[in-house]
């Protein structure tokens, strides 16, 4: 069978890596084309990759070499691509989340659907080696039943200021949790019912953002009765912390770890096993560092799932939910007041 032809929309950070992975790393995969508004920076990517580029992104998904799309535009620019795949029929992997806002979101959701399409979603963490195989001990009950998730989510620098801004990027809740949330839901097997969340601001400057917030957290209940909690803040300067936490009826898993990405089993009748190590120690490093692999993973297994015409492992209404848990913890940090996504949905 012949290889996968793809095509990238976008060639920011994470566009550039996607559109690398697949002219070198990813298996039945190839890289067709590239496609930005800056022309400028098409054209040198396109020849470094050796594929064609386009500005006008219509025209590349209308390319018939196209299989599939990669959108890695800047959320605010997530419908018109996304429109336009669903629209050419073509299967979708979209950097998450869908849009910045929920009636783009529900529009969107709605287009896949109608499409028919295979939507995957960017939540790399799923594909993360020690998160992953977290959720396969959770699955083969090696913690019993998961009756508490936490959560820590620190940038070593603040993320850019559009990102920052509640009104933009969604500030901390959306920009950073919104994996987190993805992870809770993954994890915990069981949706979030409410959620009540608060932000300060004691160290980043935010000066000319409305409702700047340097730190945020969320408290978490889930339909089942299980709990969780989960903290972001952008001024870790002592590196890149990510970390996560399941605790269960009959044991724990503890995810992550400063100098690298460790799995922990915490179970009576073994003990705390010794960390299960998946990147070499050193410096914490940034997350293109840290979930390098779990990049070229996803993309890997989108690619399989085109060719089996297999279900994605995280599609659109993931998307969609993580999203809304996101915004509700937003709303309940304005108003200072529990959100129920019960009463929301």
């Amino acid at each position: 069978m012949k290889d996968i032809g793809i095509g990238v929309v976008g060639l920011g950070r994470l566009g550039a890596v996607h559109a690398r992975n697949i002219s070198k790393r990813i298996k039945k995969a190839g890289l067709i084309a590239v496609c930005d508004l800056d022309e400028s920076l098409a054209r040198s990517t396109a020849a470094e990759l050796r594929c064609r580029y386009f500005t006008d992104m219509r025209r590349m998904i209308d390319e018939r070499s196209i299989d599939a799309v990669c959108v890695a535009t800047p959320t605010a620019h997530h419908v018109e691509p996304v429109s336009a795949v669903a629209e050419a029929g073509k299967p979708l992997f979209c950097e998450k989340p869908l849009s910045d806002n929920l009636k783009d979101t529900l529009h969107l959701v709605k287009l896949i659907k109608q499409a028919g399409i295979q939507c995957q979603v960017g939540f790399h963490r799923r594909f993360d080696r020690a998160y992953a195989e977290a959720e396969q001990m959770i699955e083969e009950g090696a913690i019993g039943k998961p009756v508490y998730f936490h959560a820590v989510s620190r940038d070593p620098f603040p993320p850019p200021p559009w990102a920052c801004d509640p009104e933009r990027g969604g500030g901390l809740f959306i920009d950073m949790l919104l994996h987190d949330f993805d992870l809770a839901r993954f994890l915990m097997k069981d949706e979030v019912a409410s959620v009540f969340a608060d932000e300060t601001n004691l160290v980043v400057d935010g000066e000319g953002i409305n409702r700047f917030a340097d730190n945020v957290t969320a408290s978490l209940r889930f339909e089942k009765g299980a709990l969780g909690t989960a903290h972001a803040s952008m001024h870790a300067r002592y590196g890149y912390d990510i970390r996560s936490e399941v605790f269960g009826s009959e044991g724990g898993l503890l995810i992550g770890g400063l100098n690298s990405t460790e799995l922990t089993l915490c179970t009576p009748d073994r003990g705390i096993s010794r960390p299960r190590t998946f990147l070499p120690e050193g410096d914490s490093p940034h997350f293109m560092v840290r979930f390098k692999e779990a990049y070229i993973s996803e993309i890997s297994a989108f690619v399989d799932c085109i060719l089996d015409g297999a279900p994605v492992k995280v599609n659109e209404d993931d998307a969609l939910k993580a999203f809304q848990v996101s915004l509700a913890a937003a709303r309940s940090a304005g108003e200072r007041k529990p959100v129920s996504l019960l009463t929301e949905a």
